[in-house]
């Protein structure tokens, strides 16, 4: 041993300790003849090259652990392997033993060369290379815990075809591989490293977007059929290799919004279009969010079949059609949906609405109202400010179309009830029809009339409870309204009676409520004529029968908007009443047969109500909301006429005063119809200042239209450049088109957007500074056009008649004459008119319909020139 020792000092100090520490153990474990075949091998490793001596170190570093663990047999074949991998690399050599105590406990003997071939594919002969396959035999204890060594294998030829565009990138991937793979089961590591595989030969850009997103974006997949997604993924990345990771995530997120169960049925009608096209596959399992949407799953086959069999004639139409860029597919759509769109029917339900008011009402989506913010809420209840009127996007409560129309045009019929019979023309000093004026007296008991921008905002103001009153107005007039349109519009009563028995059997139960919410529901249910739901305490049964009796006054054909106020007058009083707890007393149906139109409209809503035992007193809550009724808000939609009024006449001299900031912060504060988008107190802030600007905007005096001074490309489109003065356009309105597909040979639907800018009138100067600025320009612009200009008279000469003498013919007469030839009688010019006005026109073809030269035909046989194709 000394030999040995003496030997490896002589190449390091730190070498002849380790084999110092090691032979102890390796002399316990050997024979003396084979503890100088260990020794002898450590040696002539440390003198293979000048720094093998690191790796010769590691070698006896590992010896106490790899002897027992292995035998010697297999320790003298995993010494003779790292042997040939320092004649490459010493620093490979030195991590190969390095990362084997940690690794071969994962191997069998008979993988331990395979692992050692692994790290030396990773080896180019170059320093970068050389760093990656270090890399790799230092993470191998983490990567064999969890992988076999098949999947080893692919994620090293992963990693290598990596290498070969990038070593950053690579190095990056096998360094997350571990943290990334963790999270999959084992049956899903081998197709996801597979897939892998195929990426980084066709998309290697998105190899580190795959291996950090992709257990996340696999976990939205049922866990049975993870491996069939990942293989189909597979086959679209060999044939469209740019959108492979694309496809896996857009796919895998779209199947996150279907419910797991379905994922074997959907992934099975995917492997079905992938025998055509992977392509198409991908693209059906990307659209089925948006498919399951406007069709049931059980319509799905039908769209799928007719897609199949477009597939099978082109290619291209059927990778379209699932796409949804395809007329026919949206065609196919159409026929097997059930559901109705707004965009399809808005028009029909504009000249609906513009026949019941008579004026021009548009028709617009919800998500437009809440856009505006100013008051409204994205949510998917009709809706209307004043002058147009706001329903769902689509809808879809019955299973055929006909009915889901009938849906629409009730939600269109109240809304323009609310226009067409004066909801929002409330007027505070207009006396009702029916009901003897209250709203004076109550108002002289509070001290006279307090300050209000609108008649309806002085109307609550009169309400300690501002939401209570809210909640009773809004009753009373709908079921108003309800009454009217049955009255007027006999065509709807079918289609209103049943959606006002649709909206019966979603309300809940009166008993499960407080008594006084408990009372506003009975209201609601009485305005629906839903008199067999309502329940109400017995020895309360008088309190309740003079609040419908209110109601029924309220529908009476005379009744206008400000009876609907005299009803919330008194229907608020007989409320105040009613304590908001909980109550075990007995509850009873009221007959509808017991509700009479009251005799003395003015003593109505007097007298106090029988009082009930105290209980513990809940916080008000309004009605769950009516959704054919939407959401009705007179206090806003009063502000809004009002901010218009004052719009349209401030170049009168009778222009009322603009509101204030003030005035429009303090209705912000008291009004309960405003609702802001929220989620702390910071939002609020920012939310309530957000409407108050988009308010003054309504308040703005228009400005007279300023000449911009001239500010290049910029005045040219009215458009002035950040920090000068001017205003911006308008919003341009856009207009969608259908584009022929001549790959698919089908339309793509909506394809084409045209925007139509409104530009503001320009002046001369502009004209005369882009003269005076490309004067050069101009000039050579001027010459170019004068060289095209048509020569229109041409002079022909050399004939023997015309209008003058040709001078150069007569000369050559003269000199002919003289020395004795005889010569042409041509010596005369005159013009001809040669005129060829031809009008050129040029079509430039934006489109991708004539990119590619036309394919020629190819020569089939017998089609030799002078040959009878027959």
């Amino acid at each position: 041993m000394g030999r040995f020792e003496r030997e490896l000092a002589s190449l390091s100090t730190a070498l002849a300790a380790e084999f110092r520490r090691s032979a102890a153990v390796a002399c316990d474990l050997l024979e003396p003849e084979e503890v100088a075949l260990w020794a002898e091998d450590g040696l002539e490793l440390a003198r293979c090259s000048w720094r093998s001596w690191e790796a010769a170190s590691e070698y006896f570093r590992a010896t106490p652990v790899v002897l027992p663990l292995v035998g010697l047999p297999a320790f003298q074949r995993w010494a003779r392997q790292g042997r040939d991998l320092v004649e490459l690399s010493s620093s490979l050599a030195a991590a190969y033993f390095r990362a084997s105590p940690g690794t071969l406990p994962h191997l069998s003997l008979a993988q331990m060369d395979d692992w050692a071939t692994l790290g030396q594919r990773l080896y180019k002969g170059t320093w970068r290379s050389a760093s990656l396959a270090v890399q790799f035999f230092d993470m191998s204890p983490a990567l064999l815990s969890q992988l076999s060594l098949d999947e080893a294998r692919a994620l090293v030829r992963f990693v290598d075809v990596l290498a070969e565009r990038s070593y950053d990138l690579a190095t990056h991937c096998l360094s997350t591989a571990p943290a990334s793979l963790s999270p999959l089961s084992p049956q899903d590591r081998e197709a996801f490293i597979r897939f892998a595989e195929v990426l980084a030969y066709t998309s290697w850009a998105d190899a580190r977007a795959y291996l950090e997103k992709g257990p996340l974006l696999l976990g939205h997949i049922h866990a049975s059929q993870r491996p069939r997604f990942l293989n189909l993924t597979r086959e679209v990345a060999r044939q469209e290799g740019r959108q492979a990771f694309t496809f896996f995530a857009e796919g895998a997120r779209a199947l996150s919004q279907v419910e797991g169960g379905f994922h074997p049925y959907l992934l099975s009608l995917a492997e079905d279009l992938a025998c055509h096209s992977p392509v198409a596959a991908m693209e059906f399992l990307r659209s089925l969010p948006q498919v399951l949407v406007r069709i049931n799953l059980d319509d799905l086959p039908r769209w799928h079949a007719f897609g199949m069999a477009l597939l099978e004639t082109s290619v291209e139409g059927g990778e379209a059609f699932f796409r949804l860029e395809s007329s026919k597919g949206d065609e196919i759509l159409e026929s097997l949906s059930s559901q109705v769109e707004l965009n399809r029917v808005a028009e029909v339900l504009r000249m609906y609405c513009k026949a019941l008011t008579g004026s021009n009402v548009a028709i617009h989506s919800v998500d437009t109202l809440a856009e505006k913010n100013i008051g409204w809420v994205a949510t998917e209840r009709p809706s209307t400010e004043g002058t147009a009127i706001f329903l769902p996007t689509m809808v879809q409560e019955y299973e055929d179309k006909v009915r889901n129309f009938a849906v629409y045009k009730v939600y269109a019929t109240h809304q323009a009830g609310h226009l067409e019979f004066g909801s929002f023309d409330f007027l505070f000093d207009r006396p009702g029809h029916v009901f003897p004026d209250r709203r004076h007296q109550l108002e002289e008991k509070q001290g006279g009339p307090k300050e209000a921008m609108t008649d309806i905002e002085r109307f609550f103001d009169l309400f300690d409870d501002r939401r209570l009153a809210s909640d009773l107005f809004a009753i009373a007039e709908d079921a108003r309204i309800d009454r009217l349109v049955a009255q007027e519009y006999c065509g709807i009563r079918s289609m209103y009676r049943r959606t006002q028995d649709r909206e019966l059997g979603r309300r809940r139960s009166p008993e499960d409520l407080p008594l006084r919410q408990a009372f506003l529901e009975n209201l609601v249910l009485a305005s629906l004529e839903g008199f067999q739901r309502m329940r109400w305490p017995t020895t309360m049964i008088g309190l309740l029968r003079n609040a419908l009796g209110l109601l029924q006054a309220v529908q009476q054909p005379q009744a206008s908007v400000e009876d609907s106020a005299e009803a919330t007058v008194r229907l608020y009083r007989l409320a105040q009443n009613i304590p908001n707890i909980l109550s075990d007393l007995d509850w009873q149906r009221l007959q509808q047969e017991e509700i009479e139109l009251p005799q003395d409209m003015d003593a109505m809503g007097d007298g106090p109500a029988q009082m009930v035992d105290s209980g513990q007193e809940m916080s008000y809550e309004s009605p769950q909301p009516v959704e054919f009724r939407g959401e009705f808000k007179p206090e806003l939609v009063q502000l809004l006429m009002r901010l218009r009024q004052e719009k349209e006449s401030r170049q009168s001299q009778a222009a009322p005063q603009p509101l204030s900031p003030e005035q429009l912060q303090q209705l912000l504060d008291k009004s309960v119809e405003i609702t802001l988008n929220q989620l702390d107190e910071a939002d609020l802030s920012q939310s309530s200042a957000l409407f108050l600007t988009n308010l003054l905007k309504e308040t703005t005096p228009q400005q007279p239209e300023k000449r911009l001074p001239y500010r290049e490309e910029h005045s040219l489109l009215g458009m002035p450049k950040e920090g000068e003065e001017g205003e911006l356009p308008p919003e341009p309105q856009y207009s969608y088109y259908d584009e022929w597909d001549f790959r698919a040979s089908d339309y793509k639907p909506r394809w084409c957007r045209v925007a139509e800018y409104a530009l503001s009138e320009g002046g001369s100067q502009f004209f005369e500074q882009t003269l005076l600025k490309h004067a050069s320009l101009v000039a050579q612009t001027r010459r170019q056009f004068e060289l095209l200009r048509p020569e229109v008279f041409r002079k022909i000469k050399r004939l023997l008649d015309g209008e003058e003498f040709d001078l150069d013919a007569v000369v050559d007469f003269l000199v002919e004459r003289h020395s004795g030839h005889q010569p042409t009688g041509k010596v005369y010019w005159r013009r001809n008119k040669v005129e060829r006005d031809v009008a050129v026109a040029f079509l430039l073809d934006m489109s991708a319909s004539t990119d590619e030269e036309i394919m020629k035909h190819e020569r089939r046989y017998g089609d030799e020139i002078g040959e009878d194709p027959r």
